[in-house]
């Protein structure tokens, strides 16, 4: 399984830039259902569930991995990188 797929990511919207949407402990990326129509019009809005939440692949789950706050951080940059999401033009 790839990180996309791991991660449940979905992507909408439209632009050159993107924005991805990480939620918090406790929900999945269902949170942003009202946030995050308004950017489509000028973003590739990326939604993802954290490993451990919602869609995401809960047998990739390592305690270990996701014991701190890096593990989490790690598949943030992860994503970005398989989508191609860099540091472009500035907001």
């Amino acid at each position: 399984m790839g990180i996309l797929e791991r991660h449940n990511v979905k992507i909408t919207g439209r632009g050159d830039r993107a924005m991805m949407f990480a939620h918090g402990f406790g929900c999945d990326e269902n949170m942003w259902r009202f946030v995050a129509p308004a950017f489509e019009d000028r973003f590739r809005v990326v939604l993802f569930d954290h490993v451990g939440a919602g869609g995401s692949d809960l047998s990739a789950y390592d305690p270990a991995k996701y014991g701190s706050l890096q593990g989490y951080a790690d598949d943030v940059v992860a994503i970005a990188r398989e989508l191609g999401i860099g540091d472009r033009v500035p907001l």
